[in-house]
């Protein structure tokens, strides 16, 4: 079996080798002539899977080691024949530890409250769901709109865009459509964010074009800076609006899922799926392709504030400022494979789930936020 891999995918070398010949390409870039005599094609969000790079090729099985699959045209496989699975759910949690790590920042940074505020919460698919759980477990009152859904999780209401589009903290997490009853593409219009009030907090980590960018500016501007911004994903990727991006609090190059286990998780989700797919028996296990954490143990400081417990606990673990500032670092460069280079050139991150924290009052809220449970 010979198996063409994104080279930016972990452990896909060691775990599908064993399975066949692998060979490692540039996801962006790959033509249909390194395709030839390839059995399996391994993608993650970048590569446009459609009939112009697969029709002629002898490609039987295509997986995607993402939750997204705008990138893969799925009729067409179907009509062609080809097996194809994603990853749902691979890396929610590390999405989850996204945005949870973009509140402490502006917490530590802004004194920006969010705990016991208004949360709305765009898309309710796994990594809505895993996120809007957190917010409930918490206690607070979480909004959610997602028009393919008829019920989500206890705790979450479901409402209107509008009536979600008005809460204190907003994040967003649909999949990107530009066709069905409901198109995501620019579904928060420029009216919409015309809408947006001063000191509203807007998270975006799940595809870029929901939100129309050039409106945002204008209300950022409209409102004197009075909005705080945390941006994952752009319209235009790989070449993101920097003037939007010099006015966000925090600005990251689409890698809100980025930590070590949820991609682990994407590769080996896929490695399962192939197997079945070919009817082979699987040569590893979850345990072998899903690493541990590096830091397994904290105890905090019992004098600190329950904010500052949690907010502190979680840059112990993965602080997003450290991207967000190498991202506006490295972006000045401004050549178009920049984005892509962040994004190959990534310094993984782990979960919380891979820490424990020890404290002698919040443990619960700690356990709320994604942490691990003690024994």
């Amino acid at each position: 079996m010979k198996i063409i891999a994104d080279e930016n995918m972990p452990n896909v070398a060691p775990l599908f080798g064993g399975l066949g010949e692998v060979t490692l390409v540039s996801g962006r870039d790959l033509t249909r002539a390194q395709l030839e005599g390839a059995d399996v094609l391994l993608v993650r969000s970048v590569t446009k899977v459609n009939e112009a790079l697969l029709e002629g090729t002898s490609i039987k099985y295509v997986g995607s080691a993402t939750i997204g699959t705008d990138h893969v045209d799925t009729n067409y496989l179907l009509e062609a024949g080809i097996g194809f699975n994603s990853a749902p759910g691979c890396n929610a949690d590390a999405v989850a530890d996204y945005v949870f790590s973009s509140l402490a920042h502006l917490y530590l940074h802004k004194g920006v409250e969010w705990l016991g505020r208004k949360i709305g919460i765009v898309g309710q698919g796994n990594v809505g769901r895993c996120v809007a759980a957190r917010f409930v477990a918490l206690g607070c009152e979480v909004l959610a709109y997602d028009p393919l859904v008829n019920s989500t999780i206890e705790g979450v209401h479901l409402s209107e865009l509008d009536e979600v589009l008005k809460c204190d903290i907003v994040s967003l997490h649909a999949p990107l459509t530009r066709t069905g009853l409901f198109p995501s593409y620019d579904m928060i219009d420029a009216e919409r964010v015309a809408n947006l009030k001063a000191g509203q907090t807007i998270i975006s980590a799940g595809r870029g074009g929901v939100i129309n960018e050039p409106a945002l500016i204008a209300q950022y501007e409209a409102l004197n800076g009075e909005l705080n911004l945390v941006l994952d994903v752009w319209d235009n990727e790989p070449h993101p609006n920097m003037a939007l991006a010099a006015l966000c609090d925090i600005a990251t190059p689409h890698i809100a899922g980025y930590s070590k286990q949820g991609r682990e998780k994407g590769t080996w989700f896929i490695y399962q799926s192939l197997c079945q797919f070919f009817d082979i028996s699987e040569k590893s296990s979850f345990a072998e392709a899903v690493s541990g954490g590096s830091i397994c143990e904290i105890k905090m400081n019992a004098t600190l504030t329950q904010a500052e417990v949690m907010s502190r606990a979680m840059h112990a673990i993965y602080d997003v400022a450290r991207d967000s500032a190498r991202f506006m670092a490295v972006m000045q460069d401004k050549t178009p494979r920049t984005f892509d280079w962040l994004r190959k050139n990534y310094v993984e991150r782990d979960e919380f789930n891979t820490c424990v924290v020890h404290h002698d009052t919040f443990l619960y809220e700690l356990n709320a936020i994604g942490f691990a449970k003690h024994d």
